[in-house]
C-alpha cells in the first residue's frame, strides 16, 4: 500500500510545485478549469445516464400503454373465445353465396362449384396463388364457420400456383 501511495505522491508533487509557482491570476484560471472539468465529469457520469434511463422508461411505458389499449379493445373477442364461442358472422348466408362473394375479394378465382347438399359444396380452383388460397380458406373458417371436409392440392408449373379440389361444409 505504501508503494502505491508513494507512486501517487511522486505524480502529485511536481504538479503541486508547478501550481505553487503560478501567479495568483494563473491559479484562478487553473482552479476555474478544474471546477469546470469536475462539473463535466459529474454531468457525464450521473446526469446523462439518468436521462437515458428516463427515455428508455418512457418508451417502455408507451409500449405497455399501447398493449393495454389493444388488450382492452380485444377483450370481448377473447372472452367469447374463452367461452368456446365463435366470432363468425353471416352464418345464415348460404355456403355457395359465401364462397362466391369472398373468393374474388381475396384474389381467388373459382373455376367451378357444385352443391353436394344444403350445407356442403364441392369447389374447383385452377391456377390460383397458394398464399391467396390459404388466406381465403382461413377467412372462410374463422369468419364464416366454414370447415374444409376434404382438400386435394396439385402444384402448377409456375411457382406459387396450384390447382385445388375442395369439399366445404357449413
Amino acid at each position: 500500500m505504501n508503494d502505491a501511495l508513494q507512486t501517487v505522491q511522486n505524480y502529485i508533487d511536481p504538479i503541486r510545485r508547478r501550481y505553487d509557482s503560478l501567479e495568483e491570476m494563473e491559479r484562478w484560471v487553473v482552479n476555474g478549469i478544474v471546477v469546470l472539468l469536475v462539473l463535466v465529469l459529474v454531468c457525464l457520469v450521473l446526469i446523462v445516464p439518468a436521462k437515458n434511463s428516463l427515455s428508455e422508461a418512457e418508451m417502455k411505458l408507451a409500449a405497455q400503454q399501447n398493449l393495454m389499449q389493444w388488450m382492452q379493445q380485444n377483450e370481448p373477442a377473447a372472452r367469447l373465445a374463452a367461452r368456446g364461442g365463435s366470432s363468425t358472422v353471416g352464418t345464415d348466408q348460404p355456403l355457395q353465396s359465401i364462397v362466391t362473394s369472398t373468393a374474388p375479394s381475396m384474389g381467388v378465382t373459382v373455376k367451378r362449384f357444385e352443391p353436394e347438399s344444403d350445407d356442403k359444396l364441392r369447389v374447383w380452383l385452377e391456377n390460383v396463388s397458394f398464399d391467396k388460397t390459404a388466406r381465403w380458406l382461413h377467412q372462410l373458417e374463422n369468419r364464416y364457420g366454414v370447415r374444409i371436409v376434404n382438400i386435394s392440392v396439385d402444384a402448377e408449373r409456375e411457382q406459387g400456383l396450384i390447382n385445388a379440389k375442395l369439399v366445404l361444409n357449413k
